[in-house]
Parts: C-alpha cells; sequence; structure tokens
C-alpha cells in the first residue's frame, strides 16, 4: 500500500507544480450548463453541480482553467456550442454526425444508455407496445433518430412529444400529456421514483458520452481532457470514481442479522430431518413419475395438433422441445432440431434478431410478445410470426428456459400492408375519386377537395364536377362515361372545373372495378393537375421561338413566318419587306462597360423598334446586336413598298439615335439598317435573309447611322471584300506590310519629326494604300494584329535609327480606337519599348476624335499612365468629328493636328479658315503644341503660320517615303521635292487611322 501511497504524493506534487506553471496562464472557458441530474444540473443553491461538473472541475484546478458555465436549454446549448458562444457542452453522446459538427476528445467521460419509462401498471414490456403512444423525447437528441429506427424497425407507428428537458418529459407523463418518457439511465434511475415512474424492459443506444468543442477550436483543451480521463480511469482509487461513488454509491451488502442466522441453522435442521422422510416419498414420487409420463404423451399429443410453433429453448439457447409444426416449418425431424441453435436453424442473421428479444427473457425472466421472421435459411419465401415468449422459473424464482408460441401471421401482415399502401395511395398527392355504378361520388381523398376547391360533403352522393375538353365549355362528362362503359377505361387531357377560380388542366384516368361475376361494381379516377407541366411546355416554346434577353421572336420563328409570308405573297399582288438593324460600335460598349450594360441596351432597342412597328410586323431578335422586322404587307408593288420600308427604316434610324440611360449613365448609338423588299417571286428565305444581310454592311461601308436597299452589285463587292480580307490575312502571316514614312517640319524646312504610314505589299497588284484596305481589317477583327505589328516595328526601327547615329526625331504612330480599348494596352506598349530600349519620349501616338467617343475616362487614364512614362501624344483630324471639346482640358495631349480638309481649302473657304483659326487659337491657349497636316501649297502654309501654326506636313515638304529613302533624308534634313500631290491613297487613310 505505501508504493501507491507514494505514487499518489508524487503525482499530486507534479500536478501542483504543473498547475503553478500553468497560473501564470489562465484559460477562460465558457461551458454550457443545462438539467440533466446527477450528470449536469444546478443545485437548490444555484451552484453548477453533478458528475460531469465536478470531473471538469477538477480537472479545470490541475490545468488552471478559468470556468464560467452559462445556463442554457438542450437545443439552445447545441446552437450556442455551433455559433461559438461557449467553449465546451458536457454530456453530448457520439454519433458521427456530431463529430462533422463538433470536436470530441478521444477518452469518453461517461457510458450511458436510453431507457424508456412510464406510469405504475401501465404495460410496456416490449417495442410493440409503443404502438399508437405518445412518447415524450428530449428535443434536439440523438436519441431521436435512434427512436424512429427503431420503431421503424418493428413496424410500429407512434407519436413523437418534443421537450426541452428530461424533466418535462416526465411531467408531461405525470399530467397524461404522455404515456411514457425517454431519458438516459443516470436522470432516470435518479428522478424517475420523484415522478412515480417505473423503467420499462425497452432500452436502446448505448452511448459514450464526452465534453465538446466548436469544430476546430480548443484542441488542447480536449487533449487536457483525454490526458487526465485516461489517468483517472485506469486508478480505482482516483478521484474519477470518487466523484461516481459520490453520485452513484453502490448499496454494500447490509450485515447479515443473528437472528437470519439461527433462522438459517433451523433451516438445515428440517433439512436433516427431511432426509428421513425421503424413503417414504421416493414411492409415491415413482407413482407420480408414471402418471406425469402420461400426461406428457397426452400433452405431446395436444401440441403436435395445433398449427402455432411451440418450442423451449434453455439458457443456451439451445432447442429442447419443439412441436410438429416447428419441424414443418424447418423440414426436418425433431431429433436434427434439438440442441441446435437459431444460428444453425435460421443463419445469423435471423438468429441475431430472435435472440435479442429471448435475452430479454432468459436474462430479466420478462414476457415479450413480438413479430418475428423466421424460415428454412435455404428456402423461400421466409414468414410473419407474432411470438409470445415467457419464461420458466425455477424454484429459485430464476428462469432456466423460455418457452415461445409463435403464430403465423403472415397472411394477415399481406393483408394489412394492401391495405395500408392502399390508404396511403388514396391519401396521395394525386386527386382521387370512387363513384357508384351509377356514377355518383362516394368518396374522394384531400387532394381532389384542394384542386377543386369542393368540400367532401359536397361531393358524396352527386355527379362528378364538369369537365371540358380544350376549346369547349361543354360538359364532357357523357363522352367520357360512354368510353368507359364500352372499354372499361379511359384517360386524357380534361380541363377540370373549380368552385371559385377559372378550370385548370388536368390528366384524367378513369377505370371500371368489377366484381367476379364480371358487373360493374365501382369506378375509380385519379385526377393530376398539370398547369405546372402546362407552364413548361409554354416555357420551353418560349425558349424555342424567342430571345430570352429581350423576349422577341428568334431566328427560327422569323424563318417560319417568313416562310408562310413567301407562301401567302407567291403569285399576289402584295409584297413584304425585310429590315436587318445592326448596332454600330456596339462591340465597344460591351468591351468598355460589361455585358450586363449591353443587355441592357438590347432591351431598350427592341422596346424602341417595335413601338416603331404595326401590330401585324415580327420584330425579331438574329443575336448578338442584329435585329431583323418583317413587313408582311408592305405595298401592293415594289415602289409602294420601298416607300413604306424606307419610311420605317428612317423612323427606327432616328429612334434608336436617341440617348439611352444604360447602368445609370447616358448612352448614344446609332445603328445601320439595310432592306430587302419581297417581291413575288421564287426566292428562298435564306435568299432573303442573304440580301438584307448584304444591305445591312453595304450601310456600315457607307459610313453607318444609314439605310441602304439591296441591289445586285452588293453580291459583287461582298466576294471582292472576302478576297481582300483572306488576302490580309495571308499578308500579316508572310510579313507583306511595310512602313512609309512622312517628314513632319518647322517653319525654316528643319524636320523636327515624322509619321509612320502603312503600306500592303500586294503579291499581284503592287503597293497598296491602306484607304483599299483598313476599312476591311477593321471590320474582320485584323485591325489589332496589324497595329501591333506597326508599332512592334516603328520601336525597332527607332532603335535602329538610334544605333546608327542618325539624328533623333520623334516618331507619330496611329493607334486605333481597337487597340486603345485593349485592357493591356499600356503595359504592351511599355513592354515593347522595354525590350527594344527606345526612349519613350521618340515615340508619339495619334489618336483620333473617334478614340474618344466611348469610356473617355478609360482612354484618359492610359494616356496618362503611358505621359507619365514620357510617351507624347497627338489628337489626329482634329474638328472633324466626335466634339472633344469639354473634355480636351482633360486629355494629356502634346499637339493638335489641323485636319488636311480644313487645310486644303483653308484660302478658299471661309469656314475653313475660320475653322483652322479656331483650332490654333484653342492650342495655343491650352499651351498645345500645333501641327497642320495636308500642306501642299507655299500659300497654304503661309496662311496657317501667320495664324501660329509653327510645324507642317505635306507634300510641300516631303511625301510618304520608304524606309532607305527616309534615312537618307534624316541625314541631310532637307525636302525631297515639292511636287504637286500625287496618289492620296498612298498618302492618307480612312479616317486616319494609319
Amino acid at each position: 500500500m505505501r508504493p501507491r501511497i507514494l505514487l499518489f504524493v508524487l503525482a499530486f506534487l507534479v500536478l501542483v507544480g504543473n498547475s503553478a506553471v500553468l497560473a501564470a496562464d489562465k484559460r477562460d472557458l465558457k461551458v454550457g450548463l443545462y438539467q440533466n441530474p446527477p450528470k449536469i444540473f444546478t443545485s437548490r443553491n444555484g451552484e453548477p453541480t453533478g458528475i460531469l461538473v465536478d470531473v471538469l472541475n477538477r480537472i479545470a484546478l490541475d490545468e488552471g482553467w478559468n470556468i464560467q458555465y452559462v445556463p442554457c436549454q438542450w437545443a439552445d446549448c447545441l446552437s450556442s456550442l455551433r455559433a461559438g458562444r461557449i467553449d465546451l457542452l458536457p454530456d453530448l453522446a457520439y454519433t458521427n454526425e456530431r463529430a462533422q459538427q463538433y470536436a470530441f476528445h478521444q477518452v469518453a467521460a461517461l457510458h450511458s444508455w436510453s431507457e424508456v419509462y412510464g406510469r405504475q401498471g401501465l404495460v410496456v414490456t416490449s417495442v410493440q407496445d409503443l404502438a399508437g403512444k405518445r412518447i415524450a423525447i428530449l428535443r434536439g437528441s440523438s436519441q431521436i433518430e435512434v427512436l424512429r429506427d427503431l420503431l421503424a424497425s418493428h413496424g410500429v407507428r407512434a407519436t413523437l412529444v418534443f421537450l426541452d428537458s428530461i424533466e418535462g418529459e416526465f411531467q408531461q407523463v405525470v399530467n397524461g400529456n404522455a404515456d411514457v418518457a425517454i431519458s438516459n439511465n443516470y436522470f432516470g434511475d435518479l428522478k424517475a421514483p420523484q415522478y412515480g415512474l417505473v423503467p420499462t424492459p425497452i432500452v436502446f443506444q448505448p452511448a459514450r458520452l464526452f465534453y465538446a468543442a466548436h469544430k476546430g477550436r480548443h484542441s488542447e483543451v480536449l487533449a487536457s481532457i483525454d490526458r487526465h480521463l485516461a489517468t483517472w480511469q485506469s486508478d480505482p482509487d482516483s478521484v474519477y470514481y470518487e466523484i461516481l461513488r459520490k453520485w452513484r454509491p453502490e448499496t454494500g451488502l447490509a450485515q447479515v442479522p443473528r437472528a437470519v442466522w439461527l433462522c438459517l441453522a433451523a433451516v438445515v435442521g428440517l433439512l436433516l430431518s427431511s432426509l428421513a422422510t425421503a424413503v417414504v416419498l421416493r414411492r409415491k414420487v415413482n407413482i407420480q413419475t408414471r402418471d406425469l409420463k402420461q400426461s406428457e404423451q397426452m400433452l405431446s399429443t395436444i401440441l403436435d395438433s395445433v398449427s402455432s410453433l411451440i418450442y423451449i429453448k434453455d439458457t443456451d439457447y439451445r432447442y429442447t422441445y419443439v412441436n410438429h409444426a416447428m419441424c414443418e416449418l424447418l423440414g426436418k425431424p425433431a431429433s436434427s432440431i434439438l440442441g441446435k441453435t437459431d444460428v444453425d436453424l435460421f443463419g445469423a442473421e435471423t438468429a441475431s434478431a430472435l435472440n435479442a428479444r429471448d435475452r430479454i427473457v432468459i436474462e430479466r425472466g420478462e414476457r415479450v410478445v413480438a413479430e418475428e421472421i423466421k424460415g428454412d435459411p435455404e428456402g423461400e419465401p421466409h414468414r410473419t410470426f407474432l411470438s409470445t415468449k415467457i419464461p420458466l422459473n425455477g424454484a429459485d424464482g430464476r428462469p432456466y428456459a423460455l418457452c415461445g408460441i409463435s403464430t403465423d401471421i403472415t397472411d394477415r401482415k399481406h393483408t394489412e400492408d394492401s391495405l395500408r399502401v392502399a390508404a396511403a395511395v388514396f391519401h396521395s398527392q394525386e386527386g382521387m375519386f370512387v363513384t357508384g355504378p351509377d356514377t355518383n361520388m362516394l368518396d374522394v381523398n384531400a387532394a381532389f377537395t384542394r384542386m377543386t376547391g369542393i368540400s367532401v360533403s359536397d361531393l358524396r352522393g352527386k355527379p362528378m364536377p364538369k369537365v371540358m375538353s380544350e376549346g369547349s365549355s361543354e360538359d364532357y362528362w357523357p363522352a367520357i362515361w360512354g368510353d368507359v362503359r364500352r372499354f372499361g377505361r379511359w384517360q386524357g387531357e380534361v380541363w377540370a372545373s373549380r368552385s371559385t377560380a377559372p378550370p385548370f388542366p388536368a390528366w384524367l384516368t378513369l377505370t371500371a372495378v368489377q366484381d367476379q361475376d364480371g358487373r360493374t361494381t365501382h369506378y375509380v379516377g385519379t385526377q393530376t393537375d398539370i398547369t405546372q407541366r402546362h407552364q413548361v411546355q409554354e416555357q420551353i416554346t418560349r425558349l424555342a421561338y424567342y430571345d430570352s434577353l429581350t423576349g422577341l421572336p428568334n431566328r427560327r420563328l422569323l424563318m417560319d413566318r417568313m416562310r408562310q409570308c413567301l407562301s401567302t405573297h407567291r403569285g399576289a399582288a402584295h409584297a413584304g419587306a425585310l429590315l436587318f438593324i445592326d448596332l454600330d460600335n456596339f462591340k465597344d460598349l460591351n468591351d468598355t462597360r460589361g455585358h450586363e450594360a449591353g443587355d441592357e441596351l438590347l432591351q431598350q432597342v427592341a422596346q424602341r423598334i417595335l413601338g416603331c412597328c404595326n401590330e401585324t410586323d415580327t420584330v425579331a431578335r438574329l443575336g448578338g446586336d442584329e435585329f431583323v422586322v418583317l413587313i408582311e404587307d408592305a405595298g401592293a408593288n415594289g415602289v409602294m413598298a420601298n416607300e413604306h420600308a424606307r419610311a420605317l427604316a428612317h423612323k427606327i434610324l432616328a429612334e434608336i439615335a436617341l440617348p439611352y440611360a444604360v447602368d445609370g449613365a447616358i448612352h448614344r448609338c446609332t445603328c445601320s439598317i439595310g432592306v430587302e423588299v419581297c417581291l413575288a417571286s421564287n426566292a428562298s428565305v435564306d435568299d432573303l435573309m442573304k440580301r438584307g444581310d448584304l444591305a445591312m454592311y453595304d450601310a456600315k461601308r457607307s459610313g453607318r447611322n444609314t439605310v441602304r436597299f439591296y441591289h445586285d452589285g452588293l453580291e459583287h463587292e461582298v466576294s471582292r471584300r472576302t478576297l481582300v480580307e483572306a488576302e490580309l490575312r495571308e499578308g500579316l502571316e508572310h510579313g507583306r506590310f511595310r512602313l512609309h514614312f512622312q517628314g513632319q517640319f518647322d517653319l525654316d524646312g528643319k524636320m523636327i519629326g515624322a509619321e509612320t504610314l502603312v503600306r500592303w505589299q500586294h503579291p499581284t497588284r503592287g503597293l497598296i494604300g491602306p484607304t483599299d484596305f483598313i476599312g476591311i481589317a477593321e471590320d474582320a477583327g485584323l485591325i489589332l494584329p496589324l497595329g501591333e505589328w506597326i508599332m512592334m516595328t516603328a520601336c525597332r526601327k527607332l532603335a535602329e535609327w538610334s544605333a546608327s547615329a542618325l539624328p533623333r526625331v520623334p516618331l507619330a504612330v496611329n493607334v486605333s480606337t481597337r487597340q486603345i480599348r485593349e485592357p493591356d494596352f499600356v503595359e504592351r506598349t511599355l513592354a515593347l519599348l522595354d525590350e527594344t530600349g527606345v526612349n519613350p519620349s521618340m515615340l508619339k501616338i495619334e489618336l483620333t476624335e473617334s478614340t474618344l467617343i466611348e469610356d473617355i475616362d478609360d482612354t484618359i487614364a492610359k494616356m496618362r499612365r503611358l505621359k507619365e512614362c514620357g510617351v507624347a501624344f497627338s489628337l489626329d483630324d482634329f474638328g472633324t468629328g466626335y466634339s472633344s471639346l469639354s473634355y480636351l482640358k482633360q486629355l494629356p495631349l502634346d499637339q493638335l493636328k489641323i485636319d488636311r480638309s480644313f487645310v486644303r481649302d483653308v484660302l478658299t473657304d471661309p469656314n475653313d479658315a475660320a475653322i483652322a483659326t479656331s483650332i490654333v487659337a484653342m492650342a495655343k491657349a491650352l499651351g498645345l503644341g500645333l501641327i497642320a497636316e495636308g500642306v501642299e501649297k507655299k500659300e497654304q502654309r503661309d496662311f496657317l503660320a501667320a495664324l501660329g501654326c509653327d510645324a507642317f506636313q505635306g507634300y510641300l515638304y516631303a511625301e510618304p517615303c520608304d524606309e532607305a529613302i527616309f534615312r537618307d533624308l534624316l541625314t541631310k534634313n532637307k525636302r525631297l521635292h515639292s511636287a504637286a500631290p500625287r496618289d492620296d491613297s498612298l498618302a492618307t487613310t480612312a479616317g486616319k487611322t494609319f
């Protein structure tokens, strides 16, 4: 004993030492406190107490924790733990589902089980006895699902009454609001007697109880709990077992009184005296034994004649008696059954269920009544028996065997199941009704009354509520009953009437029920509300034939109506027309402000087009920003149809050009419209669509925001553009583009810079100017790779010229709208400058006013980033397009360019002279540099110089030339010649993009 005491002292010193160390780092823990004595509860003086409270307090003392108990109901405790409002919750049974939500330690704090408690005199000996009972159970406990599974496995239906405390459960049983209550054995053993409740033989859900924490938190706290529990539970003399004995004292054997010992001595004396009479009694016993054997034979004969299974098992669950019915079930003689177990006879799975009930009889001495499945494991099918098992008690009152009587109830179960299934079907969500042979209503289910809005009492004994066929208001029942009487069945779609609402679509099935003689005794019908199915079908139709964004007809529906239109007009005097509408620069809106803004614009455009058209016109969306208007009756002849279509097209043109409120900002856009008049001809729908598309693209090429009619020459033009597009792609792949350069000079004729101009070296057509291909490149999406090649080549030339010690002059590069809209334009430009080693101040980017039409804030931001790195900016074609005067002061520009259209007639047109004067004055006021392009005459130069313009570009100084000539010009810094202007197609571009 001394070594144990020594170890205890050492352990105590270690714990004291650890506590001293940890005292410096106290941990505050909030612990849920609910009422479940004796494990955890609040004492009469309001203090937390119980087994798990005492254990946790002792661990907290050793670990230096500061425990704050937070009172809560069980369900609230669980939600508080999930939400992190408390740190620990004692007395939580471990389940796999809870392990996904909470953190558990490893060593169980307690082991428990659940037990059913009821009032005195209530007969509950098996799960079957719970049928129809009201069972009180703790809300949110793990017992709920286990109990439901237990009831379901026995086919028992009961009502669960959910309470927030176990004491509340017991009180409900006392009040008569519940029949039985579910409690853990700790609380039940302690509290049930106070409520006059007694435990029943029904025990389930053995559980391990833990302290649980919020998932992912307090792992060190749980580890400390595990450490203490593991140490304490291995020592019977530990504080853990002291706490258990405190709350659940085990009653030791009482001292046997001396009087009892005297009685026992007397009993022994009597036993000795009885030996004297044994000889006398032996003869009587022999006689009685003979009589008993005769009785047993008679009893055996009687038992073998009974159809129920009768059997006896010993305490090892081996059969010691079976009647003839048992032998017939197994197909074996009694000699092959006796001494065997259920495992031997029925297999392990069936034996497990049988033995669970046998143990209740043998081990507890209780009577059990339950349904059981039995049968030969090698035969099919198994049968269902209602078994009654009673203990056979010896003289000591302890069971030495059990006797069972099992009655085959398989057929009855099948009947019950069929009735239950029929009842479940009748009370399903599908409307059902039963009529007599006179077709008057006998019964309906709740679903039918919900559908019709008519009560059961108003339906019984009366004819069926009215049903109609689609598109009719007459009662359809006479026709239906006629088919049912002829064929015995009818099904189809009808429109069923409601008491206070419009008819609804329903699927009706009606079947005649006949007796053995073939006479109809009833009619059974089902009625299903298919309103939702109709709505789905309508939705499918809309998805198939209408555009989901705008609600307009889509291409499929448009094509159908065009075919109808052609069929109507073929051989007739009337003509139709097609208007193809495409928004101008719609992609820029999507790219700069996002697809949501683009979708909002498309919806508004669709409504405006609809507002311009007649109800007989079809307005469709083909996809993207393309719309088509089909005018089925545009006029009696081609001239009238042309005028009608032209008037409508210009109306739409004007309506679309009005401002829009898109995504909280004002937006303007235009459209291009192509028109094809559909005369009486053999043209196909595809031909008309193609022609309208060609006319629309002709409107695009004509500057957009205009209307164009189809004519025969358009197809040739499209073929040419298609060929040029293919050749452009090939030219980009094979490097067939060249840069030319045109110098820029000051008043003294000194070169101060140059502009890059792109040329296409065509393999058969020679050198081609940009006016012949830039527009096609933009439409085909090739302007980006072409512009990138120009920028890269210009930077490389600047690097080469710098390395060869040529005079350094800035090089201006035209950038298209599409280029500067690219999100990484700034990064790519700076990377190219860094890669080639070019000083950013040697690069000047020329932008046109069209660049500023969309998202000027984004353009300004990109310009400023490049400007900060040294790149210069020039605004080309100023005054010819979008009026950017309000934004001009915000733009980080270095230079304005006076467009050649003003310079050309500046000496003869007062308006051009006035515009040039205004541009010069504005540039001077804003501190911007100024250059005039297209200067071809000395008089033009002198006029502009007098206004204040000090830089010039044009044939007066130098024409565009290739690199070799330009290098020579740069070296000599002189004009090539001042000849008259040559072919503008080699010197200018459409819109001055390049």
